[in-house]
Formats: structure tokens, C-alpha cells, sequence
């Protein structure tokens, strides 16, 4: 429970050191490199994490990625992103990427920003031995939840955004929207906007600004009650990959084959987490067809 008569400052200090403790986030003495776009979600994290630095005993620092997918308005995040940590004192690293020139065949422009970008925090984490900071929160979790339910999705698409993965963190995953720029104000930093966060071409966009106030008005509490359910969730989806890890290693004969009698007699929910482990295992992308295909031969007694 968060104290109601609290600043917004302190609740969101409040909930990101409650992610940081529940998750692991941060090591003692560790590194943390915050992904720095320049929008409110970032310059809160940024500018939060900057603040209990010295209480958790880690070094801070920033990463900004210039797309140059928006002309004069991606150098102005950049001007301001290097400007930001130069007020507070924070070392930063920018990365400048060809999207639009590198991006492949049946591909996307967000798809491909989203890869490069991903590889500048992968470079940055293995340079200084650090863990990335993205500011993804509450109302992106629900946000990505409910874009997995209208394609279609496992147990795994509900588990929604992972608090920690790999060497990334997300700090802010307790925090909503509202509070983040609440926070913003009432710190008095200043964030840039990116337009096209406005337009309902992409299916996100449309999913923040015309489905989720609908489900709001139905429920006020919608946030929470999402981040409950892929927190419970994602315990139960660790429970079953680990299971299933465990049947896997019983049905191996040698590297990459497998006792396909003692994968047949798994339960459903099981088997299909194997076969995706056995995909992964060859560098292959466990997509829904080929785990069809693998499990239609198993159980059938052919391969």
C-alpha cells in the first residue's frame, strides 16, 4: 500500500525501490546505464535512479540512441538527452543508427529501430559491465498485454513485459503514466515529445489512446489489476519452462536428439515448451507452425 497523502516524487521513488528489491535489479557496487530517449518515462527513470544511487551503492550512466528517423526532432532528443546529463552530472554514450538503410525484407521501420537499439544496449552492458535501465511502465505492460490477446497469444504474451531480462531492467514497472509525469512536474525537469506517439497509425498507439480509456472507465483500477495478473502469471510460466527443461534433459539421448516415446507421453502444456526448447537449442525461432509441426510428428510415432 503506497501512502495516499504522498508526493509524487515519493510514490514513484516508493515503487521503483519495491521493483528493484522484488526483482534483484541492482547488484551493490554494480553498474546501471539508463536508456535515455528523452521522453517523460526515461527522464523520470533517469532522474530517479540519480537520486537513490548513493543509498543502493551503484554508478550511473546513460545511453542515447539517435534513429535519425525524424530529422531536426531526433537531433533535438539528442541535444537534450546530452544536456540533461550534462546538468546532472551523468556520463552518456550516444549511438547514431541508419534505420531506414539497413532495414530488412519483411521488416519493419519500428522493428528494425527496435533491433538496433537493443544492440546498442547489448554493446553498452557488455562495455562497462553494467545492467540497462529501459523505462518501460505499468501502462506499457498492459498496453503489450492486450496487443498479445488481439493476435492471439500463449501464456508467455500474458505474462506481459519482463521486470528483468538478461541484463536489462525496468525500474519503473510498478509506476503508471500519470505518475511518471506527474513525478516530471513536480521535480521540475523538462522532457521532449515525440509527435508520433499521437498518431493512431500504429496498433500501440491506437491501443493507449482510444482502447485503454474505454477499459478505464470500466475499471480505474485496470493497471494494477494487470500488473498483478502477469506478475502471478509469469511465476506460473517459470514453473512450466523449468519443467519442462527438466523432461527435456530425461528424454536426451545425445546432443539435439531425443527419446521421442518419452516426449509423446508429456502433458500438452509441457511438451510444447520442450519442443521450443529443442528449437532454440539449434538457433531456431520457436514460431507457433514449427512447434505444430514438431509436436504433430512426436506424437504420431514417425520421427
Amino acid at each position: 500500500m503506497h501512502n495516499e497523502s504522498a508526493s509524487a516524487a515519493e510514490v514513484v521513488e516508493e515503487k521503483v525501490l519495491e521493483a528493484i528489491s522484488r526483482y534483484g535489479m541492482i547488484e551493490k557496487g554494480g553498474n546501471v546505464v539508463v536508456a535515455l530517449s528523452g521522453g517523460a518515462d526515461s527522464v523520470a527513470l533517469l532522474c530517479c535512479l540519480n537520486g537513490i544511487k548513493d543509498k543502493l551503492d551503484f554508478s550511473l550512466s546513460a545511453c542515447h540512441v539517435n534513429h535519425n528517423l525524424r530529422g531536426e526532432e531526433s537531433d533535438r532528443d539528442q541535444k537534450y538527452a546530452e544536456s540533461l546529463c550534462g546538468r546532472l552530472g551523468i556520463p552518456i554514450s550516444v549511438f547514431s543508427v541508419d534505420v531506414s538503410g539497413t532495414v530488412g525484407k519483411h521488416q519493419s521501420i519500428e522493428e528494425r529501430a527496435r533491433a538496433l537499439r537493443y544492440e546498442a544496449f547489448s554493446s553498452e552492458a557488455e562495455r562497462l559491465g553494467a545492467r540497462v535501465a529501459t523505462a518501460h511502465n505499468s501502462c506499457d505492460n498492459a498496453e503489450t498485454v492486450i496487443l498479445n490477446m488481439l493476435r492471439g497469444t500463449g501464456l508467455k504474451g500474458l505474462c506481459g513485459i519482463p521486470p528483468v531480462r538478461d541484463y536489462l531492467i525496468r525500474p519503473l514497472i510498478f509506476c503508471t503514466r500519470d505518475e511518471i509525469e506527474r513525478y516530471c512536474a513536480e521535480k521540475g525537469v523538462d522532457f521532449v515529445t515525440d509527435k508520433t506517439n499521437f498518431s493512431t497509425a500504429y496498433t500501440r498507439n491506437k491501443i493507449r489512446l482510444e482502447l485503454l480509456p474505454k477499459a478505464l472507465e470500466i475499471n480505474p483500477s485496470l493497471y494494477g489489476g494487470i500488473s498483478r495478473m502477469t506478475s502471478s502469471l509469469s511465476e506460473d510460466s517459470v514453473y512450466l519452462e523449468n519443467a519442462a527443461k527438466e523432461r527435456l534433459e530425461d528424454a536426451r539421448l545425445e546432443d539435439f536428439v531425443y527419446d521421442s516415446g518419452k516426449l509423446a507421453c508429456l502433458p500438452r502444456p509441457l511438451l510444447t515448451r520442450a519442443v521450443s526448447l529443442m528449437l532454440r537449442e539449434r538457433d531456431i525461432e520457436p514460431t507457433a507452425i514449427k512447434i505444430n509441426g514438431f509436436e504433430e510428428i512426436i506424437l504420431s510415432g514417425q520421427g
